[in-house]
């Protein structure tokens, strides 16, 4: 009997030990689960990443900006593979595997904010993808962790816009219906504030709906929209943007000059990206204030001392090009104008603006979508893009006599015979740095008139090339054959949103 006793005193012992066992091995660290606004910076950095990374490659395409000749062949000159975009589509994948489990953890502990924010997010991130790319995975997007969903389904871009307006109609609603004081916590992007994730759901929702214009018919749900401001309220100024602000000492904003040189002149002349002859020829055309805030002025002419000199890079020339250039007009490296000083020290990132959206309504109103005044809009439109641009000590910006003077001139108001091209054309300068959208417009509109670079025998590129590693999935391999004729489509194949 004793024995019995003293095995079960051993029993219940080490019951006791192994529970103790499993306190002691939690590892405060790595918990199972985490808040979901733990995974917010990172998703809103990221996403805001991927916009200002499109400056330097879509940006180039579209030819906001442009490389000297030579330096580029891949992008400039179209010397593009599938591991040109490989960062682009593998990075958004990741991106969305964290916003699927932002939604599975807020629905799963009843914070609605935080599945309202992860539908924007994913809707934001998978658009940007789908303007590059075309057909993509939208609904297994991010679930390749998954069993059965390791190559997850393409679908149409047309159906990715859908389901993406999906998602932003389902924020709006979600986000409505919160109770009073609720907050997200953590938001690197609109400091907590749901009422401004709702806006820029609604703006978003009409970025896309005008995107795919040329190919549907979106009247009915952009005057649903527009018309309707207290069920879907807009971005009603530039407070209202969606605009990511770094802390360049932590967490860098790409075009920030980390090592400013000593000459003083705030920009890095000896860079091989400069703003392009498009932008600039457009800019100096109508005398735009924002050519001081892009472009800074070239070199040969800071350092002269007298009159700045704006000179943009004519885009895609070969090296022997650019020679022949410098020998035909005896101009030289220095006689081109780079990123200007506002951008170098600058740490925003605009993923939508107001001006973008003043401009959708401009459009939406002279084709007749909604009623309103189309010139105010568009004024409206440039007043918004010049105010992202605020006067500062330490660099160019826009002040009110500068507005006055460029509204003076007859030829900036808006022509009924020429308004879609001034609006595209508006919409393509204020995108600068944004080169997806400044791409995804002028693959819309056709405006402004850009032309690859003399011995360039491609056309100019519409769209990214799907990732050499994402080529050997079988579920995009069997989308090819079944919806593309079998052949895997290059940098000259339309998306469909393109007329």
């Amino acid at each position: 009997m004793k024995h019995r006793y003293i095995t079960l005193l051993f029993l219940v012992l080490a019951v006791a030990a192994c529970g103790d066992f499993d306190e002691i091995n939690r590892n405060p660290n790595n918990p199972g689960s985490v808040p979901p606004e733990m995974l917010l910076p990172p998703i809103i950095s990221g996403a805001a990443g991927a916009m200002t990374a499109s400056g330097s490659r879509a940006g180039q395409y579209v030819q906001h900006l442009a490389w000297s000749g030579g330096t580029s062949e891949g992008d400039g000159r179209y010397n593009l593979t599938g591991a040109s975009w490989r960062e682009e589509w593998n990075g958004a994948v990741r991106l969305i595997k964290d916003v699927n489990q932002l939604k599975e953890i807020a629905i799963a502990t009843d914070q609605p904010q935080y599945e309202a924010v992860a539908r924007v997010c994913k809707a934001y991130i998978l658009s940007l993808v789908a303007d590059a790319f075309g057909d993509i995975p939208y609904d297994e997007a991010g679930m390749g962790n998954l069993p059965g969903l390791e190559f997850p389904r393409f679908q149409h871009q047309q159906e990715v816009y859908d389901h993406a307006l999906g998602d932003l109609d389902s924020a709006n609603h979600l986000l409505a219906a919160l109770p009073a004081g609720a907050t997200v916590r953590r938001d690197i992007l609109f400091n907590g504030n749901p009422a401004a994730w709702r806006k820029f759901a609604n703006s978003l929702q009409l970025r896309l709906l005008m995107r795919q214009s040329a190919r549907v018919d979106v009247k009915a749900r952009v005057a649903a929209i527009f018309d309707n401001p207290a069920g879907y309220p807009l971005f009603t100024g530039v407070e209202d943007q969606a605009v990511l602000h770094y802390n360049n000492e932590t967490d860098v904003y790409r075009w920030y000059l980390t090592n400013p040189p000593a000459d003083g002149s705030g920009v890095n002349f000896n860079d091989n990206a400069r703003v392009s002859d498009v932008l600039v020829d457009l800019l100096k055309r109508d005398d735009d204030p924002r050519l001081v805030v892009h472009a800074a002025p070239t070199r040969a002419s800071w350092m002269a001392g007298g009159a700045l000199e704006y000179r943009g890079q004519p885009a895609g020339l070969s090296t022997a090009e650019q020679d022949e250039l410098y020998a035909s007009t005896g101009l030289t490296f220095d006689d081109f104008s780079v990123l200007g000083k506002r951008h170098r020290v600058e740490n925003r990132a605009f993923l939508m603006t107001h001006a973008e959206l003043l401009l959708i309504k401009a459009e939406a109103i002279t084709r007749g979508m909604i009623a309103g005044d189309a010139a105010a809009a568009y004024r409206d439109a440039i007043v918004a893009s010049f105010d992202k641009w605020p006067p500062r000590d330490d660099a160019p910006g826009i002040t009110g006599a500068m507005k006055a003077a460029y509204f003076a001139r007859p030829a900036v108001a808006l022509d009924p015979a020429r308004a879609l091209v001034q609006i595209a054309e508006q919409a393509w300068i204020d995108a600068f740095l944004n080169g997806f959208e400044g791409w995804s417009s002028w693959r819309r509109t056709g405006v402004p008139a850009i032309a690859p670079g003399p011995s360039v025998l491609s056309p100019v590129p519409v769209r990214y090339v799907y990732s050499d590693n994402e080529q050997n999935n079988p579920g995009l391999l069997r989308w090819v054959k079944e919806n593309m004729g079998g052949t895997m489509p290059d940098h000259n194949v339309k998306v469909w949103f393109q007329p």
